[in-house]
């Protein structure tokens, strides 16, 4: 078995460390895509792209004007990365948050939720948002 100790564990997609992270470098502008690169290496994610990815489709969401901010967004400007969420990056963070969702073999934060046993508890509204982010791709 695997051991793995999280921080801040949550079903909500701002309520975990990976997610906490993101939000503070876009607070302090340090955000690009390229620093998150080495999360999403490599045919298994690991729990940090796991995290950082559903994040991201909320994120994405907001940038587009689709959603409300998020409550964990609210104190945050995103004007400055909004122009970074191009449709390349809304592909990409879709294909990511896909590889997060579909099973444990290729997602370690499924892996922990299954094995939590919460698994929908956390999937669903992640899910749900993937799809509203899909949706918006032509």
């Amino acid at each position: 078995t695997k051991e793995c100790h999280m921080g801040a564990w949550s079903s909500e997609p701002f309520g975990n460390d990976g997610a906490g992270d993101l939000v503070a470098d876009i607070q302090h502008g340090e955000f690009s895509f390229e620093g998150l690169g080495w999360a999403f290496e490599g045919d298994y994610l690991e729990v940090d792209g796991g995290q950082y990815a559903i994040a991201l489709v909320e994120i994405a969401l907001v940038v587009q004007g689709t959603e409300p901010a998020h409550p964990a967004l609210a104190d945050v400007d995103l004007s400055k990365v909004a122009p970074l969420f191009t449709e390349d990056k809304i592909r990409w963070i879709v294909e990511m948050a896909d590889r997060a969702l579909t099973d444990s073999e290729s997602s370690e934060l499924y892996e922990l939720w299954e094995e939590a046993g919460s698994l929908d508890e956390w999937r669903t509204p992640s899910v749900e948002s993937l799809d509203r982010l899909r949706a918006t791709l032509t």
